[in-house]
């Protein structure tokens, strides 16, 4: 049996990246989400080492884990793509605490994500955008630095306003992708660069 509080890094447990909401609801879906095979183990080990402990290291602020590894079967029950690196345990949503726009011992990380996302752009950041789009624009600013095949900006209410931050890594590609969708992309996937998505949220 698979110890869930098996710890994956300094600030990720197992348990954060196979809790599922919709397998509690059913217990042999929950029994088989819970015992994923060695591969999809070593698969999450490899995601949180080079992608989401890096990111939260140098963030220095909690990341919360809303959808990690997915069986087949939960993946199927939430409409998720036959081919996603969930299944595979390659990706993670991920979303920031509303109080990342106010606790002060984070006002040097914002300043420095606004002032980097200025000099990109042109343009200041909207004071609208939300934690998650902070995230989103974190990884999309160290993206060279960091073992990335796709950093998504997932639903929610609008540029800059994303519900949660796709982040996926594995040792099959690296291919850098920016991606968003969500209503205000006609629920197309668009793939851009990381000036012309840090665009849009100004």
């Amino acid at each position: 049996m698979i110890e869930l509080s098996m710890p994956l890094s300094k600030n990720f447990t197992l348990g954060e990246l196979l809790c599922s909401p919709t397998a509690e609801r059913d217990r042999q879906l929950k029994t088989e989400q819970e015992n994923p095979p060695d591969e999809i183990l070593d698969n999450l080990q490899y995601l949180v080492e080079t992608a989401l402990q890096p990111i939260r290291s140098r963030m220095v602020f909690p990341i919360r884990i809303s959808s990690g590894y997915r069986c087949l079967l939960l993946n199927k029950m939430v409409g998720g793509s036959a081919t996603s690196q969930h299944c595979r345990g390659e990706a993670a949503d991920c979303a920031l605490s509303p109080r990342f726009m106010t606790e002060p011992s984070m006002a040097a990380l914002r300043d420095e994500i606004k002032a980097r996302v200025a000099e990109i752009t042109g343009k200041a950041l909207r004071p609208d955008v939300n934690p998650n789009f902070m995230l989103f624009a974190y990884v999309c600013l160290n993206l060279k630095e960091l073992d990335i095949d796709q950093v998504i900006h997932e639903y929610g209410e609008d540029f800059g306003r994303p519900a949660w931050v796709h982040i996926a890594s594995s040792r099959r590609q690296d291919k850098r992708q920016v991606l968003m969708v969500g209503s205000y992309t006609n629920w197309r996937y668009l793939r851009l660069s990381v000036e012309e998505t840090l665009a849009y949220a100004t």
